[in-house]
């Protein structure tokens, strides 16, 4: 199925909305539902890419967790999958 063009636009804004506020945007979205209740999301929904945005990575990311075994690669608390710490996806949000 190919995505229409008003569903591109809304992937573009909903992309700037999370970009612009960061992951707060996503919490205020899904208020009221339980985090034990919220599962991982698909590498789409958050528009995972192999390789960084704007000099972002998810090794720079606050929800990525390095594999002990294989550095180029790690978990997200966010996005389902193997995540390349050179990745990066809607959920960035910077290590404090």
């Amino acid at each position: 199925m190919h995505p229409t063009k008003r569903d591109a636009s809304r992937r573009r804004f909903l992309a700037r909305v999370v970009d612009s506020l960061g992951f707060a945007a996503l919490i205020v979205a899904t208020a009221g539902v339980s985090s034990r209740a919220m599962a991982k999301a698909g590498k789409g929904e958050f528009m995972y890419q192999d390789h960084p945005h704007d000099g972002k990575s998810c090794a720079q990311c606050k929800y990525f967790a390095p594999d002990n075994g294989n550095p180029s690669i790690g978990s997200c608390e966010i996005v389902d999958g193997t995540i390349s710490r050179a990745g990066w996806c809607m959920a960035f949000a910077g290590k404090a």
